[in-house]
């Protein structure tokens, strides 16, 4: 694993320059019992304010990022696919923040420690396990969804559902990129952040 360096190679913006870009206003409204309950009363994530260095392209990105957690997918099932990415990608920051996520989502603490063994691990649903071969198979050389694959999500997923599975993938890899990249830091009011299981 390539060294990884100590101090961020990008701080983020200042808040008040962040926050309006995101539409937050200036106290965050969410539900304490939510999914995001961790999030609740905190400042900007620093993957927002480090991306918020280049306000146009947070501008752009926030928004898919949004459309994508509003989206058609069940909760539980964007977690388990995001759980995947962090792990491939070795995001220990998306890692830490989808890890409290996911157990809002309803993954079990058994569920999440599986995800790095992948799709073929016993105790998976079909389903479950095409949502993680399908970010195993966009990772692959042929960067596709196999026929197999998509076939097996086609039987719970309706046309709408279907375009977000590689949506979601690709949001949270270019992330992944960016967390990597810029060394984002995890918060650290992130209470007992998951440490990223070893490959």
């Amino acid at each position: 694993m390539t060294p990884r360096n100590t101090a961020p190679r990008l701080t983020p913006a200042p808040e008040e320059q962040v926050r309006p870009l995101l539409g937050m206003p200036a106290a965050v409204q969410s539900d304490p019992d939510g999914p995001l309950s961790h999030m609740v009363g905190q400042p900007v994530l620093n993957v927002l304010g480090v991306i918020g260095n280049h306000p146009a392209l947070l501008s752009g990105v926030h928004p898919m990022l949004s459309a994508l957690g509003q989206g058609k997918l069940s909760l539980r099932d964007r977690e388990l696919m995001v759980l995947r990415v962090g792990y491939l990608l070795r995001s220990h920051y998306e890692w830490a923040h989808h890890v409290a996520i996911g157990a809002k989502a309803g993954l079990t603490e058994e569920e999440i420690a599986r995800v790095p063994a992948g799709p073929d691990a016993p105790g998976w649903s079909a389903h479950d396990a095409a949502l993680l071969r399908a970010a195993d198979e966009l990772r692959g050389p042929e960067a596709r969804i196999s026929d197999r694959t998509w076939q097996q999500l086609a039987t719970v997923y309706d046309a709408q559902q279907l375009l977000e599975v590689p949506a979601l993938i690709g949001a949270y890899t270019l992330l992944a990129y960016i967390l990597k990249s810029c060394d984002v830091a995890i918060e650290d009011w992130l209470t007992d952040p998951a440490d990223l299981p070893e490959a």
